[in-house]
């Protein structure tokens, strides 16, 4: 996976091995020095549940980079200049922590935002302690293969189409990278017929009967969407709703849920 460009404020200095040069990432804050580079294989979580608000993760796996800065900033400053700096720069915010709560509790600093211009797909998550270091999560949904993964064990899960607070509705804007990628893979030669298949978490007062209405409702909104906007034959897509049947993690959190919520799309021609 690609890794980060970042350029200091008066310098277009690489600091990652690797580039996103079509991507206008922040500049870094002044002195900051990178410590470390890890990837993490599993989905980042960019915003967290709120009581009407599903949480939004993206991606199979993320690069996160850690920053130290000798210029100790505040709290309120830091927010602003990675806010600023991401809006101004084309990004669509998704989550950014309130100036009022920085004052309440000055350990919440979190700003998260995709980029999605020229079909590009990379989400980031920026966040600072109180004190000490700070951390750029990127995702680059573009990057992933998913034809290999497919191809590997039958099947794969989609983290970045969003919905509606528990309806089977896309948020379309949000969706639409991930959706156009998702329509190519399926429409490449090489791409036996598949199933979308809707999965949801086990939260609300609603039984599994449910669940499993809304994770079909949600599977047969995505196959439209193949089938009407990405060019889709309806011959190679079909919709199945799973429910909560299938959970890939603990439902007793907000991103154990929200990791359960997904779309797979799973080969037909692979056993079950």
């Amino acid at each position: 996976m690609k890794l980060l460009v970042a350029y200091v404020a008066c310098a277009a200095a690489v600091i990652a091995a690797q580039t996103f040069p079509d991507v206008p990432f922040p500049r870094l804050l002044p002195g900051a020095k990178l410590i470390s580079t890890k990837q993490i294989n599993e989905p980042l979580e960019l915003k967290q549940a709120a009581a009407d608000e599903e949480a939004v993760i993206a991606g199979q796996s993320y690069v996160q980079q850690t920053y130290d800065h000798k210029n100790q900033i505040i709290a309120s400053a830091f927010l602003q200049h990675y806010r600023d700096q991401l809006f101004a720069s084309g990004w669509k915010l998704i989550d950014v922590t309130k100036l009022d709560d920085v004052s309440m509790q000055p350990e919440t600093v979190n700003v998260a935002a995709q980029y999605r211009e020229n079909r590009r797909n990379v989400y980031v998550r920026i966040t600072r302690d109180p004190v000490g270091p700070y951390r750029i999560n990127v995702v680059d949904v573009g990057a992933e293969d998913w034809a290999a993964t497919l191809a590997a064990v039958c099947r794969v899960r989609i983290h970045s189409i969003h919905f509606e607070h528990d309806r089977p509705i896309i948020k379309e804007i949000e969706s639409e990278p991930t959706l156009l990628k998702l329509a190519d893979l399926i429409k490449s030669k090489n791409t036996p017929p598949v199933r979308i298949e809707g999965h949801m978490d086990n939260i609300g007062e609603s039984g599994a009967a449910a669940r499993e209405t809304l994770s079909l409702g949600r599977a047969r909104m995505v196959a439209a969407w193949l089938t009407t906007h990405g060019g889709v034959p309806a011959s190679k897509v079909f919709a199945e709703g799973l429910g909560r049947s299938r959970p890939i993690a603990e439902n007793d959190t907000d991103l154990g849920r929200a990791l359960n919520r997904r779309i797979e799309v799973a080969r037909q021609d692979c056993k079950r």
